[in-house]
């Protein structure tokens, strides 16, 4: 069961690299003109739509509950890609908000057995 957790962890961390990856061609393409707009258009395209592929092969491995809303750690390298490809600053709030995404997804990722849980499949937790 913990493997398959971690799979569906590893896959969600993909998906999530993907997106922002395609996101972040989407912006040069909105700067670029010509077949530098189609290339970076198209190609941001595929990563994204790779995410959500990846993204769905992660179910089968967790709880959608879990694995979706981890997809936000793709906040926190969207914040580290614009530093880096498009010299955006970092700033304190940023940072605040990426260990908040970071926490989030880490609270997340814990399994019931982890916290004590003592509620059977099936009823509310």
């Amino acid at each position: 069961m913990k493997d398959n957790k971690t799979k569906g962890y590893i896959l969600v961390l993909i998906a999530a690299t993907c997106a922002s990856l395609g996101q972040l061609l989407w912006k040069f393409a909105a700067e670029a003109s010509g077949m530098s707009y189609t290339l970076f258009t198209i190609i941001g395209y595929v990563l994204a739509a790779a995410g959500m592929f990846i993204l769905m092969a992660s179910f089968a491995y967790g709880e959608v509950s879990v694995l979706q809303p981890m997809m936000s750690i793709g906040f926190a390298f969207s914040v580290f890609l614009g530093f880096i490809f498009l010299h955006e600053p970092i700033t304190i709030a940023k940072i605040l908000g990426v260990i908040f995404i970071v926490a989030g997804t880490i609270v997340l990722s814990r399994s019931p057995e982890d916290t004590n849980d003592t509620t059977t499949e099936g009823e509310l937790k």
